[in-house]
């Protein structure tokens, strides 16, 4: 490819995060079996940049925080952020969606209630099969 432009960007359960504890990560801390808040901050310092500091509002972290980029200036893909509500990180999933809009982005939303994160690993979930029509609905 000489020149790809990025039209589309499916966002399955984006892993974002900030220093102040979400609801939903406390409310789930203890029913969210695959993502707690130890793991998340395990990840993340693993994941930072080469030779970032560990910090909680680092932009690769908390993407739409206090050091956030002005997304409205950039050429920035239609977004389709999928959420699962009994993902702990699903308020930030949220805040994710709604600074795109907020900042002027063409972005959708599509939720499932009762669905853990990573839930599309596991073809015997329904709303693995229903995600995978949503995304191939997006493209299209």
């Amino acid at each position: 490819f000489i020149i790809l432009k990025v039209i589309g960007l499916v966002s399955i359960q984006p892993f974002f995060g900030g220093k102040e504890r979400s609801e939903s990560e406390t409310r789930l801390r203890k029913v969210d079996v695959i993502i707690s808040p130890e793991t998340t901050r395990w990840l993340w310092r693993a994941f930072l940049p080469s030779g970032s500091r560990y910090d909680l509002e680092h932009e690769a972290i908390n993407v739409f925080g206090p050091r956030a980029v002005d997304l409205s200036k950039l050429d920035f893909p239609t977004t389709l952020v999928v959420i699962g509500g009994l993902d702990s990180l699903s308020d930030w999933q949220r805040k994710y969606y709604r600074w795109l809009r907020d900042s002027g982005k063409e972005a959708y939303l599509v939720e499932y209630p009762d669905t853990c994160h990573a839930f599309y690993l596991f073809p015997q979930i329904a709303q693995s099969n229903r995600l995978l029509c949503e995304i191939r609905k997006f493209v299209r």
